[in-house]
């Protein structure tokens, strides 16, 4: 059964949030929209915050939702993330995940990619993020 993208997308990203509620995570925002873009998903667990961008696909003719999050989607995300953290400081530990769902007709088949990527910072350029 297909599912029109943009209620696909949304029940994606349903399935995501319960996926990390399932594993001891709690919701802290969801769809932030800020400028320069929106993080599906920030989550926490103990001193962790997780940002998570969840892609949703219901056919692989043109890749596996984790093949669309390209080094350009990877600096945006980054960029949000600083933004987000200016706003709400945080000392803990700070993750980038990417949680790739594909739509069988029937379920989602939810591939989890910890950590997926991290900005490492030039130490003679620290404001110029590399991937």
């Amino acid at each position: 059964m297909r599912i029109p993208s943009r209620l696909l997308g949304k029940r994606g990203e349903r399935r995501a949030a319960w996926f990390y509620r399932l594993r001891g995570y709690r919701i802290v925002e969801r769809n932030l929209q800020m400028r320069g873009g929106e993080i599906d998903l920030v989550v926490r667990r103990g001193g962790m915050l997780v940002f998570v961008e969840v892609k949703t696909r219901q056919s692989v003719a043109a890749g596996y939702g984790v093949d669309a999050v390209d080094r350009r989607k990877k600096l945006q995300i980054i960029s949000l993330t600083s933004a987000y953290l200016a706003r709400h400081p945080h000392d803990g530990e700070v993750r980038h995940d990417i949680l790739s769902l594909f739509w069988t007709g029937w379920r989602f088949v939810v591939s989890h990619y910890p950590d997926a990527f991290r900005p490492i910072a030039d130490r003679f350029r620290p404001w110029r993020w590399t991937i």
